[in-house]
């Protein structure tokens, strides 16, 4: 089943509003992202926004002089995280 979602966009001479069809399950998980009082757009966008700010933190450990300890400690924590019965990481 495919679900027709009409996002509304301020209007202005650079944006107009577009119809693009999802699978429900995307609209669903769409859904669970949306933030009370968000549209779609906004949803989308801060979603977005929040991926592109983690893919510029990508080798930033690289540029820190002597980073073997630093790095060493936070691999003994994420490993600790995951081997906990209710574990809080969500590997993606």
């Amino acid at each position: 089943m495919t679900i027709k979602v009409i996002t509304s966009i301020y209007r202005s001479r650079k944006m107009a509003s577009k119809s693009i069809s999802i699978t429900e399950d995307v609209y669903l998980l769409l859904k669970k992202f949306q933030l009370k009082g968000e549209s779609f757009s906004q949803t989308i966008l801060r979603l977005i926004n929040r991926q592109e700010n983690i893919l510029k933190l990508a080798g930033a450990w690289s540029k820190i002089p002597n980073n073997e300890e630093a790095v060493d400690f936070v691999e003994k924590v994420v490993e600790k995280l995951r081997n906990q019965p209710n574990n809080p990481i969500k590997m993606v």
